[in-house]
This record gives structure tokens, C-alpha cells and sequence, in this order.
């Protein structure tokens, strides 16, 4: 069935707009359906994971096609990676798609020369999708993202695709603040809340915004933090990491990566970790919900908590940028009575497992929109229920510090946390 908010999208039939509404409300089904109003060609551009899912195909030819009864004729999926190297022999499609919008987006506040003219500074990414799109003028464009708002720059960009005349110098005038830097150009966003609603209204004027909770009767959501102490070994480990990388900006990631158990950032993908106390907790939340998703950041610390949890006799899956099959680990996830799903904070988008109530960051990613993005697992429009969300934090260091900013509402930057 469609959802009120979805049917009146369709209705309203926008031919290039983005779709910047929630995790769980349907975009997909609304960018399919808006581009078989088409009846032409659709190409898809998409995370390479959410290509070899076939989550595109399979909502078009199990929803679109057969409950609809509408087709969206040679419907093509392509990675963003091949799309940037293949796009300039791609032919013409009536619509594109770009899924996870806020990562084509890469447009910076600096500059650079081409042709001894200024260009705004730009993803190889971003340049590709503008190229392609001047070059064959597709019909139908829809940037589809629950998180337009990762930066100005990002919102300047989707302005710029979808066709609006914006001038890049009064733009970053009216949303960046030039820090006093010598020998370089520093930008940072404007905070303040005039500011932020003049971005917010802008966004508003390229597409359909909204949360579920603009949609629905969203249950109530509960977020709690738990603090966790260093173990001795883990102390230690720390004062030896400032003698073995004098380089600040590589201690902070490797100084992470032992407040959360990994041996250091060279040991990878050791089986080896720190006794810690983040394990007790997952243990004890364990024995309340058979039932849990658990995020990290390092693929170590997974392993890690997955070889201490099945030592307890609990089904572990995991999710990581080398998981082969993410269909059956989902699958099982989802369908299984005890199950605790592990996964990498990166893989945060293009799957859910909405029957899990509990979401565990036994370490956080350094991006507010993964973290958005990974909220949204478990809290689906389908699927609407209360849900707890815990945030193992380590105290007195990075951890701590990663948390404060995400909180915030803002990326974690490694270069102010060393200022």
C-alpha cells in the first residue's frame, strides 16, 4: 500500500526534485513510481553494496510491476564507482536516480583552476553526475537522501543538479565563515540560527523534506548513554601509541581504536584484543535482548565482539564491507527468534532488520549521517515501534569526544579535536 505523504508525491508528479525525506518512508517506492510516470528508461546510481543487493530490482519487479501494475522500462542500476569511470559512453536515460544523494554531493567552500578560471572544488564523483546530466539532459531527476543537509556545500550541489541558478561566491558568503589562516584558505560553516533556518528553507524549495514523525504516530524513542572505564592494559597501550605515531592526527584514530579494544590501528584484523569493559556491557545487555543490532566502527572490534559473544554460546552475525551474501546475514537477522547482528557503522544504509528493538554504538563512526542512517535499521514506516538505543562511551578520551560531536549534530574532525 502507499502512505498518504507518498501518494501525494506522486500526485503532484515533480519532474527533478529531491527526495529528502526519513529513513524508513518509502523513497524508493516514490522515485520508482514517479519515474514510471515516464514510461521510459531509468538508470540508478547507487552504493555498490545496495547494486549487488539488488534492492533497486527487486522493489521495481515485486512491488512496482506486479502490485501496481506499473513498469519502469529498462530499468538499470550502476554503481557510483563504475558510473564515475564508464559515465561519459553511458547513453541517455528518461529519468536518473541518485540514491544516498549526500554522497555524490561532494562540492567543497575552496577552489580550484581548470583552464586558468576559479572552479568550486569538487568529488571526481560530483563532476562526473553534472557532466553526464548537461551532456545527455535527462527528463526525470531525483536525488533521493534522508541527510541533505551533511554541509552548505552539499545542499549548494544538489541546487546545482537539479538545475537552479545559484552563484557559488554569494553562497559561500551567506553560509561559511573564513577562519584567519596563513598560507591557506580555512572555511567552516555558520552555526548560528538564522543561518541554519535560511539553509533549511532552501532545502525545503528543492524537494520534499520530512521525518516519520511527520508522517506517523512515531512511538516514543529512548536514548541512553552507558560510561565505561580503561582498563590497565588499555592505559598503558595508550602512553606507548604517543611514542610509536608523533603525527596528532594519527594518535587520535589509533588512541580510538584502543578505547574500544583493538590492539592498535596496524593489528587490523588481529583476533587478539584488550580485555574491556564495553564487553561486560554487551554481555549484560545480551542476557535482557535476544534480540540486538550492534553497531562499530572498526572491523576489529567487530570480529572481537563477535568471538566473545559466540564464546557465550549467542548466534552472532556480521555486516562488513567483506561480507559476500548481506542478504542471508540480514535474512537471518530478521527472521530469527536470537539473533545479534554486528555490524560496520559505514554499512548503515539500503537494509533493515525492523524486528530488533535494540540498537547498541559499542564504538561510533565519525559521521552524523551514518549515524542517522543506522537509527533508521530498525525504525521503518511499515514497522513502527519503540526502540532503544545505547551508547557505549568510553570515558575521558576520543570516545567520549566522537559521541559529544555526533550528538551535536556534527562530524567528529580530528584536526579541531588536536586544536
Amino acid at each position: 500500500m502507499l502512505y498518504e505523504h507518498q501518494k501525494r508525491i506522486i500526485s503532484d508528479d515533480p519532474k527533478k526534485c529531491g527526495l529528502f525525506l526519513g529513513t524508513g518512508s518509502g523513497k524508493t517506492r516514490i522515485a520508482l513510481m514517479l519515474s514510471s510516470l515516464q514510461k521510459g528508461s531509468v538508470l540508478v546510481i547507487c552504493p555498490k553494496t545496495q547494486k549487488e543487493d539488488g534492492n533497486w530490482e527487486r522493489e521495481h519487479n515485486e512491488i512496482i510491476a506486479n502490485k501496481y501494475g506499473m513498469n519502469t522500462n529498462n530499468l538499470t542500476t550502476i554503481s557510483k564507482e563504475t558510473f564515475k569511470r564508464d559515465h561519459a559512453s553511458l547513453p541517455k536515460f528518461d529519468t536518473v536516480i541518485i540514491d544516498e544523494a549526500h554522497t555524490a554531493l561532494g562540492v567543497t567552500p575552496n577552489i580550484r583552476w581548470r583552464n586558468k578560471q576559479p572552479i568550486p572544488k569538487a568529488s571526481q564523483l560530483f563532476e562526473a553526475i553534472e557532466t553526464y546530466l548537461k551532456r545527455t539532459g535527462p527528463e526525470r531527476l531525483y536525488l533521493v537522501t534522508a541527510t541533505p543537509i551533511r554541509t552548505p556545500m552539499t545542499v549548494y550541489a544538489a541546487a546545482r543538479l537539479l538545475g537552479k541558478n545559484v552563484d557559488f561566491y554569494q553562497w559561500r558568503n551567506n553560509f561559511y565563515t573564513k577562519l584567519p589562516m596563513p598560507g591557506r584558505e580555512v572555511f567552516v560553516p555558520r552555526s548560528d540560527t538564522a543561518t541554519k533556518e535560511k539553509l533549511a528553507t532552501l532545502v525545503k524549495q528543492l524537494g520534499y523534506v520530512g521525518q516519520l514523525s511527520d508522517y506517523f504516530d512515531v512511538p516514543p524513542q529512548t536514548f541512553i548513554t552507558k560510561y565505561v572505564e580503561l582498563s590497565a592494559k588499555q592505559k598503558l597501550r595508550i602512553k606507548q601509541l604517543s611514542l610509536e605515531y608523533p603525527d596528532p592526527i594519527v594518535l587520535i584514530g589509533k588512541r580510538h581504536q584502543v578505547e574500544n579494544g583493538v590492539l592498535s590501528g596496524d593489528e587490523y584484523n588481529a583476533p587478539e584484543y584488550f580485555e574491556n569493559e564495553k564487553l561486560d556491557e554487551i554481555e549484560t545487555l545480551a542476557l535482557q535482548f535476544p534480540k540486538m543490532l550492534i553497531f562499530a566502527r572498526y572491523i576489529a572490534q567487530i570480529e572481537q565482539i563477535a568471538t566473545f559473544l559466540r564464546s557465550k554460546g549467542y548466534n552472532v552475525v556480521t555486516l562488513t564491507g567483506n561480507t559476500k551474501d548481506r542478504a542471508s546475514v540480514i535474512s537471518e537477522a530478521e527472521k530469527s527468534a536470537n539473533c545479534i547482528l554486528i555490524a560496520q557503522c559505514q554499512i548503515s544504509s539500503g537494509w533493515e532488520v525492523p524486528s530488533i528493538p535494540v540498537v547498541v554504538y559499542a564504538s561510533m563512526d565519525y559521521s552524523v549521517v551514518n549515524r542517522v542512517q543506522s537509527e533508521g535499521r530498525v525504525l521503518r514506516a511499515n514497522h513502527l515501534k519503540k526502540n532503544l538505543y545505547i551508547d557505549l562511551v568510553t570515558k575521558g578520551g576520543v570516545d567520549e569526544a566522537v559521541q559529544k560531536s555526533i550528538k551535536n549534530k556534527k562530524d567528529f574532525n580530528e584536526k579541531l579535536y588536536v586544536n
